[in-house]
């Protein structure tokens, strides 16, 4: 009888064990191809973007964890505003669609929604912001009417506190509308 709880409790540590790997690899697993769909859609939003319907500049907030843009995202008539932004380690986007006569975008019309969890950069930044010659612009706010490529970079790890290492997920976007290498 001995021999056999012991054996149990052998086998079943082991098991245990099993299930505890096997969740941590489909967290970490899900939270890298979540990772990648945002990404694309990131890239396809951001170069897309175009002047708002009011007449602002196509890049409305350009920060480290936030970034905020005016695409028209859901092929309507109406230009919308997307703001990408870290809270905790959840990347969320926020939408504002324009209304009123003369259209207004309303902060509290902003629809978040939570798009990738696990992120992980800490105080790395997420947006990083470039020139026409790729050079980084040191205080992209003051500078917004420069910047022509985007870095998006995000690390992804649903377990920090043990391994593996972070994923990292990173991409060049091109402002389409903002070409002047022609």
């Amino acid at each position: 009888m001995s021999i056999f709880i012991i054996l149990f409790f052998v086998s079943s540590d082991f098991i245990i064990r099993g299930f505890k790997s096997i969740l941590f690899g489909y967290e970490q697993d899900s939270a890298v191809q979540n990772a990648k769909r945002i990404t694309n859609e990131i890239i396809g939003e951001v170069r897309e973007s175009a002047q708002s319907d009011r007449g602002d500049y196509l890049l409305d907030t350009v920060e480290e964890q936030n970034f905020s843009f005016f695409s028209d995202i859901d092929s309507d008539e109406y230009i919308e505003k997307i703001r990408y932004f870290l809270d905790s380690d959840i990347l969320k986007k926020g939408v504002i669609e324009p209304i009123g006569d003369p259209l207004e975008y309303l902060d509290e019309n902003e629809m978040i929604s939570e798009i990738a969890e696990y992120i992980n950069n800490q105080a790395e930044p997420i947006f990083t912001y470039y020139d026409t010659n790729n050079n980084l612009i040191a205080n992209p706010l003051a500078n917004k009417n420069s910047i022509r490529l985007i870095r998006v970079f995000i690390k992804i790890n649903a377990t920090p506190e043990i391994a593996p290492r972070d994923y990292v997920v990173e991409t060049d976007i091109h402002l389409r509308n903002l070409k002047d290498n022609l």
